[in-house]
């Protein structure tokens, strides 16, 4: 039986798909990071759909901040074990930013895409998060669901209301997204089973008011290690959220 013919993919495509600039395929194309499948007769670059999976773990392992010299390591020659054991040991590293707790951030204005809001007051199952980013996957164009994140409304965490997902998101490059402004963010990892990080929300806001800062804005989780980790209890989110300065706020 022949194999399916994969589906080819141009450099604006591919990095659409992910919702990066095709400056940074261009970059990791020059330093042997990451590389397009072939060149065309007429010079221009094509990636393909076995690329994908490839590829979205390059981008996992780089927000966890691994070194771009020891991913190219990897790829040279890639394996489950040696996944597993670069995964392991970015997570230790991580396990002491979730024990230190991470400093308040001044970060840059970053675009997203949104999905339309939650009409539901109550908690977000499984299966309705589900839903939610089905209908989002399709009207974005996204070809999955790895890279979408949620957001908890400020309202509702000021509520006690830590189970409700107000709107999905994912990082956007073009101009379609609306930009989230700038400014301080407290930003927190969490490392355990996604249904139970609800839990984790009353410390966060606790650590943040011991700061000096209350909650002035959403919160966006960023899920890091799921597919790469085979113990729920691995996994590791990103929480990010506006805050503002309790002395400014006296001031």
């Amino acid at each position: 039986m022949k194999r399916k013919k994969e589906k080819l993919y141009s450099t604006g495509e591919f990095a659409k798909y992910f919702g990066i600039t095709k400056d940074t395929l261009l970059y990791y194309d020059k330093i042997k990071l990451f590389s397009p499948a072939g060149i065309k007769e007429n010079g221009y670059r094509y990636y393909t759909t076995s690329q994908i999976d490839l590829f979205g773990t390059l981008l996992s392992l780089r927000e966890m901040n691994v070194p771009i010299n020891e991913i190219r390591e990897y790829f040279q020659n890639p394996s489950p074990k040696k996944l597993n054991e670069m995964a392991t040991i970015q997570m230790e590293k991580i396990e002491i930013e979730i024990k230190r707790l991470q400093e308040i951030k001044e970060l840059p204005p970053e675009r997203f895409l949104y999905s339309k809001q939650n009409d539901c007051d109550s908690e977000t199952s499984i299966q309705q998060w589900q839903d939610i980013s089905g209908v989002f996957v399709q009207e974005t164009n996204l070809k999955g669901t790895a890279f979408i994140g949620s957001i908890l409304a400020e309202e509702d965490m000021k509520n006690g209301q830590f189970r409700r997902i107000d709107r999905l998101f994912v990082k956007s490059k073009n101009r379609s997204g609306k930009v989230r402004k700038g400014g301080s963010y407290a930003v927190f990892y969490y490392k355990g089973k996604i249904e139970e990080l609800p839990e984790i929300y009353p410390y966060i806001l606790e650590e943040i008011e011991r700061l000096g800062y209350y909650l002035s804005g959403d919160a966006y989780e960023e899920y890091l290690i799921t597919e790469l980790s085979t113990k729920k209890e691995e996994y590791v989110t990103k929480i990010t959220i506006k805050v503002s300065s309790i002395r400014d706020k006296k001031a």
